[in-house]
């Protein structure tokens, strides 16, 4: 009875079933790797949308903080160069809301290259996908 079970599980039907069954289990474990993978990824982006979001935010912030609190001194000190009060107000606002407009640009353009380096791409679920597929190709050829 042993000598029979040991002859059906290397006969072509039990030897089919085994690797469809290991297959099965396989491409479960490679969904499994791939949720986990997109999970990480995905997680990631997340983390990088949010510090775009505070970037903003911050830039926006800090503009209207700057305006109020600086552009007085500039206005005074343009007003000291020689120029009129409302020419000396609106231009030192607009300086200084430059300035502000270039840091915000500055954090942004940091927080969207941190985003386009990262891609959804599952990677590591790709490279051992073909390690799978080059090993059922390889069973396949050693049962015929």
């Amino acid at each position: 009875m042993n000598k029979e079970s040991s002859t059906s599980s290397h006969s072509i039907p039990g030897l089919l079933r085994d690797l469809r069954d290991e297959t099965t289990t396989l491409l479960q474990q490679e969904v499994a790797l791939a949720k986990a993978e997109m999970a990480d990824k995905i997680s990631k982006m997340m983390g990088n949308a949010v510090q775009l979001a505070i970037g903003g935010f911050v830039a926006y912030a800090g503009g209207i903080i700057v305006l109020l609190g600086v552009a007085d001194l500039v206005a005074s000190l343009l007003i000291r160069a020689g120029l009129e009060l409302t020419t000396a107000t609106w231009l030192s606002r607009a300086l200084i809301g430059l300035i502000v407009a270039i840091t915000g640009v500055v954090l942004l353009s940091k927080a969207k290259k941190a985003m386009s380096v990262d891609n959804l791409v599952p990677e590591k679920t790709i490279a051992t996908m073909s390690d799978n597929k080059d090993w059922a190709e390889q069973k396949i050829q050693e049962n015929t």
